[in-house]
């Protein structure tokens, strides 16, 4: 993020970091994990643990220093991302044909709550 505060200073070899939305620099590494390998005179070289995309890992890019959060922040892969939201799709939409089944008398709340526990644990797997 432009203006973030964060300068050269603020990062030392060695510190895990996340790619925010690089300011001058293709997107791809939008929410990656990486590991600070040097720092240079404007930017901070950053090795990807945990690209974006798989086929970045081990890729070193360099960032101006305002572009990178410290530490590991979220979900790094663009497919795990991806998952995520189609599971919590999926667990809403359980949570919602569970209360209308409840709300009709068809099952009971205590069925509910087995149904819904039974649908979440088959999501993780």
């Amino acid at each position: 993020m432009f203006g973030s505060g964060r300068t050269l200073g603020s990062f030392k070899v060695g510190d895990k970091v996340t790619v925010g939305a690089p300011s001058d620099r293709p997107l791809y590494h939008h929410g990656s994990h990486g590991t600070v390998v040097t720092i240079g005179t404007k930017r901070v070289h950053v090795r990807m643990d945990r690209a974006a995309f798989d086929s970045h890992d081990g890729e070193v890019a360099n960032f101006l220093p305002g572009d990178l959060e410290p530490g590991h922040v979220g979900t790094p892969r663009n497919t795990d991302r991806m998952n995520d939201a189609f599971t919590a799709l999926k667990l809403a939409a359980g949570t919602d044909l569970v209360a209308v089944a409840t709300d009709a008398g068809i099952i009971t709340a205590e069925q509910g709550e087995r149904i819904k526990a039974a649908w979440a644990d088959h999501l993780r797997r």
